[in-house]
């Protein structure tokens, strides 16, 4: 067996997710890189304050909604938002990883919408999603992670698969792998409402956040991480390059 790591992905809600929690979860699950979605600047702040020393190289961007990062214990060699969405460019960074290079991309692609033809994602997020994969595969061995607002029974899921990319939980994952919806809301236009339920845990009931993998790198295990508020659940993998 050669260089093993271990990532975690993870969409914490523009501010959903507890500073304080946030950082106690990210500081124990053990992971060696931190892919966030939806990082806001409280939820920054805490991190570069806590948690410098065990991840002392960052690229971050808390935008909120469209906020990202990627922490890690190993060397940045380069990072870059993509600008592929509108007011939502993805993350990705190159990470020297024991002597190998290996790129990592967290995204977050709008969810479908309503059509007159039904309910799927509209053509710039096909484009978005297509490009991602695109991306991964290009700069192969790649992670693409992220909240993908798909699960695996629509057609982007499929072409995810077809054009090479592995689902990590898929592969080497118990259970159902559910992430979504851990809470209710937001919902802008009942903010009372919002503010006396969004505390509540659900049960998620639909597998939304992925950690997709290109060849050589082989996933040891993935599974579903603790909640620390926000309306997602985390997703885990440990992988390793093969000697």
């Amino acid at each position: 067996m050669g260089s093993e790591f271990q990532i975690i992905t993870y969409n914490v809600g523009n501010g959903r997710a507890n500073p304080t929690r946030l950082v106690e979860m990210l500081r124990t699950c053990g992971a060696d890189v931190v892919a966030l979605q939806e990082l806001s600047h409280p939820q920054a702040d805490e991190i570069v304050n806590k948690l410098s020393y065990q991840f002392p190289h960052r690229s971050m961007f808390p935008e909120g909604f469209a906020g990202k990062a990627v922490l890690s214990r190993f060397p940045i060699l380069k990072a870059v938002q993509v600008h592929l969405g509108p007011e939502r460019p993805d993350l990705m960074v190159k990470l020297a990883i024991e002597g190998e290079a290996i790129s990592v991309i967290t995204a977050h692609p709008p969810p479908p919408r309503l059509h007159r033809t039904g309910f799927h994602f509209d053509h710039p997020t096909l484009g978005q999603i297509r490009t991602l994969a695109a991306l991964a595969v290009d700069n192969s061995p790649a992670l693409l992670v992220g909240d993908f607002n798909l699960v695996d029974l629509q057609q982007e899921y499929h072409f995810l698969h077809n054009l090479g990319l592995i689902d990590a939980f898929l592969v080497s994952g118990r259970g159902f792998g559910y992430t979504l919806p851990r809470r209710v809301g937001p919902w802008k236009r009942f903010q009372l409402l919002n503010r006396l339920i969004s505390w509540i845990p659900l049960i998620p009931v639909a597998r939304v956040d992925y950690i997709w993998y290109t060849n050589p790198l082989e996933c040891r295990s993935s599974w579903v991480g603790k909640d620390a508020g926000s309306d997602h659940l985390p997703v885990l993998a440990k992988f390793y390059f093969p000697v």
